[in-house]
């Protein structure tokens, strides 16, 4: 596959203190990238030097689908742009003029989910409301790729699911996504790639399967009166979480840790198997990096 975008060495440091470090990346064509990472990370300035909004101090990004960067990228940052006194249809038709091909009027509006608002000032709408809108704006020059930071935040459920159904569209037309968001079980099933960040570098690149591999496949839960020290000496235990008598083990090989649990089965009391969510995998990373 071909890149689209590639970052070699870049650094960026403020007051002293390193937000960016070496940071080397190359983003295939069509594919669908996630930055996770804890607040302060580093996801959010390292979306705005991409895209030049800030300086970095060192480093090269180059876009490779154009010669003017501008016209290929769509941009749909964390914070909510407000004007006063214009509407949602003034805003997307502004929008669309900036551009030599866009999308329809109509097919903005209908991205947007603001058929009945189109009259109504932007100030007037709900957090929810402006990040749809944000949406479609970002969408408005047909980008080719796309930055979404934090994009759902203010949505309700309904709302998230049908934004991330469109993501998917964008995906199956070959769009090249870069996303961040606070709701890692959103990007389990979206994302090809994960990026973590952490301590102002990338310490993950990978599937979320190889993740996985690394910070346990698979979740037994269970009720029990027994003591965790009986359940930390079991076969391929990665870590264990107790809240009063519930368990939850993560483990990279169930199997195992079943058969051995087997001596206990008196005394364990709603016992589940699940796989490790993104949340899990993210918080165990971080303990296995830090031991």
């Amino acid at each position: 596959m071909t890149s689209i975008l590639e970052i070699s060495h870049l650094n960026k440091v403020y007051e002293k203190k390193s937000i960016l470090s070496d940071i080397n990346l190359k983003i295939t064509s069509g594919s669908v990238t996630a930055l996770i990472g804890a607040n302060g990370a580093g996801k959010t300035t390292l979306i705005n030097s991409i895209l030049d909004l800030i300086p970095h101090d060192s480093g090269e990004v180059r876009f490779l689908a154009g010669n003017d960067w501008k016209k290929i990228t769509g941009v749909m940052m964390q914070d909510n742009i407000s004007i006063h006194r214009i509407t949602v249809q003034e805003i997307i038709q502004l929008s669309r003029s900036y551009f030599k091909y866009s999308l329809s009027y109509q097919q903005l509006l209908k991205i947007s989910g603001l058929e009945n608002q189109q009259k109504h000032f932007m100030s007037k709408l709900s957090g929810g409301q402006k990040r749809r809108l944000a949406f479609a704006l970002a969408l408005a020059g047909d980008p080719q790729i796309l930055f979404l930071d934090e994009p759902t935040v203010g949505m309700d459920s309904n709302a998230r699911n049908d934004f991330w159904q469109k993501i998917d569209q964008l995906r199956q037309h070959g769009k090249t996504i870069i996303v961040t968001s606070h709701y890692l079980e959103e990007l389990e099933n979206i994302a090809d790639r994960f990026l973590i960040l952490q301590n102002s570098t990338i310490v993950f690149d990978g599937t979320i399967q190889e993740l996985r591999n690394m910070s346990g496949n698979g979740v037994v839960e269970f009720d029990s009166q027994l003591s965790e020290k009986i359940f930390i000496s079991l076969t391929d235990v990665i870590s264990i979480n107790q809240v009063g008598h519930h368990f939850q083990i993560v483990t990279n090989n169930t199997n195992s840790l079943m058969l051995e649990l087997t001596n206990y089965l008196q005394a364990l009391e709603n016992l589940q198997i699940k796989q490790t969510n993104l949340d899990t995998l993210l918080l165990n990373y971080k303990e296995n990096t830090h031991d």
